[in-house]
């Protein structure tokens, strides 16, 4: 409680000599737009892993759990194998 009059006092005197804002706010924030979008262009996609047959959802066991409960896994129907896509090639885009 007592630090908060000096705060005060040392907020408004830092605000009262900021200077005017004559634009710069809107050119600052288009100059970040602009970079994003230029970073955004230059970084490459992340390549998908390579599938090896396995079941991401329960890595091949056929089962998730934590040993003392098992539940049969609902994506590959506890086979372990990766299940199969019924999106046909070139459904997504």
């Amino acid at each position: 409680m007592r630090w908060l009059m000096p705060f005060i006092v040392v907020l408004v005197g830092c605000v009262a000599t900021l200077p005017g804002d004559d634009g710069l706010t809107a050119d600052i924030a288009c100059e970040t737009a602009r970079m994003v979008v230029q970073l955004r262009q230059q970084i490459p996609p992340t390549p998908a892993p390579p599938s090896d047959g396995k079941c991401r959802n329960c890595d091949g066991r056929g089962y998730v759990g934590d040993g003392t409960i098992k539940v049969k896994c609902q994506p590959c129907g506890g086979t372990g194998r990766e299940p199969k896509s019924a999106c046909v090639e070139g459904c997504r885009k």
